[in-house]
């Protein structure tokens, strides 16, 4: 079957839009069920070295077409835990769109978030933003096409709240054994300088298959979505994680506005976890 340029490109524009909402289906999604261990102190979920990589799909009618890829790894940055996220269309595609964006999260080993830094480029448009933690607020530096010598603004900070990056990795470490399945949990996640409250549930215990045919136990959750996104209203999202320390998001799989996306794990090296 052939499919049209201009089903094409919506499916690149698509992923376009999509170049943070994949980092929050993996990130913001997955944190939404970790609302009792939200301020967590030790880490026994990740370590430097671990490399996680997903491919994202869009939903074409009867067609599921690869849209892009994303990569999370785990660094140092000198007694820091330094996360890097990357996302991007598929190699060879630039002439129909061109997006590529890496995010740079830092957090201290007592799991305190330091910064998080991120670099979007999208067609002909550019941005380039940082948060820095400061106590109980945080300061953004905003530079793009619009803001060309910057902007800056400080907001407050609520307690247990996180950056999408930084959160993955404290929602990673969550006590899933005091979580009652399907009991509603509430998180609170920083994003376009708000705090949002969204909320998850964990589902039931599932044995799936990604799309190279690995089998992961996992734990379904489902999540509801903060207003104003892509993602369609009252429509729950839902993620696994596999059923063990390190809580990896294996799958993904949202309604948005525009259709259906679905995020797969395809790749993952583990990482040595910190005693």
């Amino acid at each position: 079957m052939i499919i049209p340029n201009t089903n094409i490109r919506n499916a690149l524009n698509f992923f376009g839009v999509m170049k943070k909402y994949i980092l929050i289906t993996i990130g913001v999604i997955l944190c939404n069920v970790s609302s009792f261990s939200q301020c967590v102190n030790k880490n026994q979920a990740f370590g430097v070295g671990e490399e996680l990589k997903y491919h994202a799909y869009y939903n074409l009618g009867r067609l599921w077409v690869k849209g892009g890829e994303a990569t999370f790894s785990v660094g140092k940055s000198g007694d820091n835990y330094l996360f890097t996220v990357t996302a991007q269309n598929l190699p060879g595609l630039d002439w129909l769109y061109k997006l590529q964006t890496t995010h740079k999260a830092e957090m201290t080993k007592q799991m305190q978030p330091v910064s998080l830094k991120a670099r979007t480029v999208e067609n002909k448009n550019w941005d380039y933003v940082e948060y820095i933690y400061k106590g109980d607020s945080i300061h953004k530096r905003l530079v793009n096409n619009q803001y060309p010598k910057g902007r800056d603004t400080t907001y407050r900070r609520t307690p247990c709240s996180w950056d999408i990056i930084n959160a993955v990795y404290i929602a990673r470490n969550t006590d899933f054994k005091h979580i009652p399945m399907g009991e509603q949990i509430p998180y609170y996640i920083n994003f376009n300088d708000s705090t949002h409250t969204i909320y998850g549930k964990v589902l039931q215990k599932e044995r799936i298959k990604n799309r190279e045919g690995v089998e992961f136990d996992c734990l379904k959750c489902s999540a509801t979505v903060a207003p104003g996104t892509i993602f369609a209203a009252n429509k729950p999202v839902f993620v696994w994680v596999t059923d063990d320390l390190r809580r990896i998001p294996v799958l993904i799989e949202s309604q948005i506005s525009i259709g259906a996306i679905k995020v797969f794990l395809y790749e993952y090296k583990e990482g040595r976890v910190d005693n």
